[in-house]
């Protein structure tokens, strides 16, 4: 595809410039008209943002307060799509957006985060060792300021525009109803881009927008699959993964996550006179795949589906 660097493609220290009327100047942005930035100035790959194809890219957003059920399936879309050969877009805000290219990385894809400051800099500064990772990987970090540029508050919204105009589907994983992911959507429809959205649990602030895009016409998307069956075609490549049969207890585990509980006591209560195992079903069903614990004890559940079973026995 297109947006893909080469092999052993190194990340360039020096910054760049595209600027609009320039043959170098992506196409896809241009589509925004008088909202097209007059210059892209950026760090990494020029060449992959120069030539991205925006039916070869998708972007992912979300929450930057996300939970563990956000932030795991926004690094499962990014692992997913990447690894078919799209490139993920996204913002390298905490939460959703962080997650999309920690798993895009994952997949040793290709990224691009576009920043609302100057493209120098992790925005905040804890994300400096994923803005390294992603120059080092052969991807690009893009701004319409040029370095040095501190964000202020106004410029986050803007650079929205550019992450909906870089991708030819944007997906919502997480998001309140009033939010900068709202304008990022907002900008998709105007440009006629396609809108995704990743159903959550209608008691959470956190899936307000999701759901309402839904509501309103987006493509739900539960796993990555979905991206592609929506960007290249149903079946047209399968990234959905099957993992082992489980045991009953390890079933009875995976449920109550599924269900909900995200701690190994909640597992426990749910699971009764299992609760004594319950920590290390929780890590047995890590090690399969099935779910993922974050720094804190909390456990979510993967995109892994489990096995068929046929109901007669063959």
């Amino acid at each position: 595809m297109n947006g893909r660097s080469a092999p052993g493609h190194a990340a360039s220290a020096s910054s760049w410039v595209l600027r609009r009327g320039e043959r170098a100047y992506p196409s896809c942005v241009e589509d925004l008209g008088d909202l097209a930035p007059p210059r892209l100035f950026g760090l990494g790959n020029r060449d992959l943002v120069a030539g991205i194809d925006h039916t070869e890219a998708v972007t992912i957003v979300g929450a930057r307060r996300s939970g563990a059920y956000g932030r795991g399936v926004a690094r499962d879309l990014g692992f997913g799509a990447a690894a078919a050969g799209l490139v993920v877009v996204s913002g390298m805000a905490l939460g959703c957006d962080s997650a999309a290219h920690e798993g895009a990385l994952a997949a040793n894809g290709t990224t691009v985060a576009v920043l609302g400051g100057g493209p120098d800099m992790g925005q905040p500064p804890s994300r400096d060792p994923l803005h390294r990772r992603v120059l080092e990987s052969g991807g690009a970090v893009i701004a319409e300021h040029p370095p040095g540029m501190p964000p202020i508050p106004d410029f986050f919204p803007k650079r929205n525009r550019i992450m909906a105009a870089l991708a030819s589907l944007t997906v919502v994983v997480e998001g309140a109803l009033r939010s900068g992911t709202r304008h990022t959507t907002d900008r998709a429809a105007d440009l006629g881009r396609e809108i995704g959205a990743v159903p959550g649990p209608v008691n959470s602030a956190f899936s307000e927008l999701p759901n309402e895009l839904i509501k309103d016409g987006a493509q739900l998307v539960r796993d990555a699959q979905d991206i592609l069956d929506l960007m290249l075609g149903p079946g047209a490549v399968s990234v959905r993964g099957v993992g082992p049969e489980l045991d009953p207890e390890l079933t009875a585990v995976l449920h109550a996550v599924e269900g909900g509980a995200a701690t190994c006591d909640a597992v426990a209560m749910e699971v009764g006179d299992r609760s004594a195992a319950a920590p290390v079903a929780l890590a047995r069903l890590e090690l399969l795949g099935y779910v993922r614990g974050d720094s804190v004890g909390r456990y979510s559940r993967t995109s892994l589906s489990l096995p068929e079973i046929l109901l007669d026995g063959r």
